[in-house]
């Protein structure tokens, strides 16, 4: 197919897109109609709208699943030109809505229209689909869902392996996982790509001894359960743990096991 690739920058603030939108009118009955395809729906028309109906009933948006945004993506070679521009410009106003609700503080209402951008986007759209995911990505940090946010980092980076805004935000996702060692790989690579990244700099030098902490913490708790263990298959002989005692070699450097019975 002939069809463009624009290049797209820009986050949460909405101010970096290299996009500009025709000027002519836009055909919202053709956009509609597009969209209900994209999304697997038929239009409605006058014939098939009953006035009694509740249209408002179950409106909710479900966001879907990731199988299900797959399914829709696969289907980008049926669409001409024309209507892929057209599920841009639909996805790009979605996007600014998305950002202004942001900005406003209302995170949760902003985190839904980001999706429904992203259901709309097809794989010709993999940079303005990197974004939307690290700005939905956004939306779940700020509501404390580290998971979701760390996944939806994790395919804006995919799209994108160069966005630094998306690399940043999952290493601090990461941080919050208490997932130190791939923050701060995160956060080289952040430096790697932009060595005035402040938070970055600032961050590779704290972390790597919260991460000999961390570690000691792991190695302490490990030997504990062990000793746990330990304890349960000793107990029916009268002894425990306490009855071992490591002992190390000055000569080798190994250990020697020495027991005590009066422990």
């Amino acid at each position: 197919k002939q069809w463009y690739q624009r290049r797209v920058r820009g986050d949460e603030s909405g101010s970096d897109s290299e996009y500009e939108l025709a000027n002519e009118s836009i055909d919202h009955d053709h956009i509609d109609q597009i969209i209900s395809k994209t999304i697997g729906l038929e239009p409605l028309t006058g014939d098939s709208v009953n006035e009694n109906d509740d249209l408002c009933a179950d409106s909710k948006f479900v966001e879907p699943s990731e199988s299900e945004v797959n399914v829709e993506i696969e289907k980008e070679n049926d669409y001409t030109n024309d209507e892929l521009i057209a599920i841009e410009e639909e996805a790009l106003s979605l996007k600014t809505e998305g950002n202004e609700l942001y900005k406003s503080g209302n995170q949760s209402g902003a985190l839904e229209i980001y999706t429904k951008a992203i259901v709309l986007c097809r794989r010709q759209l993999n940079d303005l689909r990197s974004i939307l995911h690290a700005n939905r990505a956004a939306c779940h940090l700020s509501q404390s869902e580290y998971k979701e946010a760390e996944e939806d980092c994790n395919i804006a980076i995919e799209l994108n392996p160069q966005y630094l805004k998306a690399i940043l935000r999952r290493a601090q996702v990461r941080e919050k996982l208490e997932k130190l060692s791939p923050a701060l790989e995160d956060y080289q690579k952040v430096i790697e790509l932009d060595p005035r990244q402040g938070v970055a700099v600032e961050a590779a030098r704290r972390l790597p001894k919260e991460i000999e902490v961390q570690q000691e913490k792991m190695k302490e708790e490990c030997i504990s359960k062990l000793k746990d263990l330990g304890n349960l298959v000793l107990k029916p002989f009268g002894l425990s743990t306490e009855n071992f005692n490591m002992v190390q070699d000055p000569n080798s450097g190994g250990y020697n096991i020495q027991f005590s019975q009066n422990k």
